[in-house]
């Protein structure tokens, strides 16, 4: 039996200390092709990309009435909005996203190495 590879969808949330917390979005990955050609694009490629992969989201008009999840609804958000849900979506493509910090229990990590690296000039060749 294969594993099923296709893309999956994620859910798109922010932290209690951003702005947009409480906003919410479920939206498709990509392929590597797909993902290489949105990095090429320009800026409006990547809304373009994310809008044609919008699964769902918790957004609506000043009204309380829901706004669709659709590339005509993205035009009815906030562009302020659609930057973080872009950034957001484009931080899970990459395996990071600043909702999802480290884990309490996470080590500190250890010295660096770099402060044991010897400072001092080094002694002149004996060949010179």
């Amino acid at each position: 039996m294969g594993f099923n590879a296709a893309p999956r969808a994620v859910r798109i949330g922010f932290s209690p200390d951003h702005q947009y917390h409480g906003a919410e979005a479920r939206i498709r990955h990509m392929s590597l092709g797909e993902w290489e050609a949105v990095i090429e694009s320009d800026d409006s490629g990547a809304v373009e990309e994310m809008a044609k992969r919008l699964v769902s989201w918790n957004f609506t008009d000043d009204n309380g009435d829901p706004i669709p999840a659709t590339s005509e609804g993205l035009r009815q958000v906030d562009t302020s909005l659609v930057t973080a849900l872009k950034i957001a979506w484009i931080q899970s493509l990459t395996g990071v996203h600043s909702a999802d910090p480290l884990p309490q229990s996470s080590p500190s990590g250890g010295p660096s190495l770099v402060e044991s690296v010897p400072m001092e000039p080094l002694s002149e060749s004996l060949a010179s």
